[in-house]
């Protein structure tokens, strides 16, 4: 049986008529009931702000803003880590007491696209939480802008002053922790340094008392002073010896008195070098090596004591100059219009693509088409 050509000529059209309806239409409306009537609207709160060093020289060279976000300002890591804190588990579980998110992010379970899961998780929690909250940082002038939301004005507000404020404790706590750390490794050097000095010191007072002597090198010196004069005379006594035995015989007076003078001489220079060279364990020679050792200990213990007093109070001057602050520039604001959501943008751009899935349907159905005949 024929279907006469005016039947399915309407046919066609209640089919395409219909599968608009269906794809185009009938979507499209419950997409904007959705956003005009189910979707909570939300707020968002704005502030922005810097890290700068306490005494940065940007601040007071230069002008204006330019001297404010110009010169040695902080690093990106810096931002970088605050970026992290603000939106990490730490920050909700600290911040979760006050503002209650489980119940003020799920304030009665109608919109479920952009309220929170029931009974969320932690992680589920966080990952809302990073959903409706931004930190966007500027890398050319190191701004930082923290930005919140919430289904009340208040409560966008509330949070941004909270995160702001716990940004300016961890900036505070993390910048006087390093210079503290720092400070503490200095000073820990410079008591281990003093100690040892200390310790050198007193090791060279216990040699000086223990052999009753000050300086061995110099006593030796003084010894060796006396021997060189001994020799000397001893080689006058016996230049004279020699000249009285031209012309005396050897047991005369003055010969026999000459040699006893030559032979105290020989003992007293015996002696002497006995002193420096003995085998035994007093010997001037062996006292010298030993306290030269002593004393350069002494010296190295107070070149180190130097160093590590010169490196403590660069450390203490260079902490004092690293502390940071966090310099607000735009204060956080209660907004008087909710931005979100974007009724005009979502049903534009809802629309365009209904349209184009309704477009790639029809060529769909027309390749089918045109196959069958």
């Amino acid at each position: 049986m024929s279907i006469n050509p005016k039947n399915r000529l309407w046919f066609n059209r209640f089919k395409q008529v219909s599968l608009f309806l269906f794809l185009v239409v009938i979507p499209w409306v419950l997409i904007l009931v959705y956003i005009t009537t189910i979707a909570h609207p939300r707020y968002v709160s704005e502030s922005q702000f810097v890290i700068k060093q306490t005494n940065d020289s940007g601040l007071s060279s230069g002008s204006g803003i330019v001297a404010l976000l110009g010169g040695a300002s902080t690093s990106v890591e810096d931002s970088t880590y605050l970026t992290n804190y603000v939106l990490s588990h730490d920050m909700v579980k600290r911040l979760d007491p006050q503002f209650k998110f489980r119940q003020n992010y799920r304030p009665n379970g109608s919109d479920p696209i952009n309220e929170l899961t029931a009974n969320p998780t932690q992680e589920e929690l966080l990952e809302y939480f990073k959903k409706r909250n931004r930190v966007d940082l500027d890398q050319i002038t190191h701004i930082l802008t923290i930005r919140t939301e919430g289904f009340t004005p208040e409560y966008a507000l509330s949070l941004n002053k909270a995160l702001l404020q716990q940004s300016e404790i961890f900036v505070n706590t993390i910048s006087q922790q390093m210079a503290k750390d720092q400070i503490t490794f200095a000073e820990r050097q410079l008591a281990e340094s003093t100690e040892q000095l200390n310790q050198a010191k007193a090791k060279l007072l216990n040699y000086q008392n223990k052999n009753e002597i000050l300086d061995p090198e110099s006593t030796a010196k003084a010894l060796n002073s006396l021997i060189v004069g001994l020799e000397a005379n001893l080689s006058s006594l016996r230049t004279e010896e020699r000249q009285l035995l031209s012309y005396l015989n050897p047991d005369a007076p003055q010969v026999v008195s000459l040699r006893s003078q030559i032979k105290a001489v020989e003992e007293q220079i015996t002696q002497e070098r006995a002193k420096l060279t003995s085998p035994a364990n007093n010997r001037l020679n062996s006292k010298a090596v030993e306290f030269d050792q002593i004393k350069a200990d002494v010296a190295f213990a107070e070149e180190k004591y130097k160093l590590a007093l010169t490196s403590a109070e660069k450390i203490r001057y260079e902490a004092s100059k690293k502390m940071k602050n966090l310099i607000l520039i735009s204060s956080p604001y209660q907004a008087e219009e909710n931005i979100y959501p974007r009724k005009g943008y979502i049903a534009g751009i809802s629309l365009i693509f209904l349209l184009i899935f309704y477009g790639f349907v029809q060529l769909i159905l027309a390749i089918i088409r045109d196959h069958k005949n």
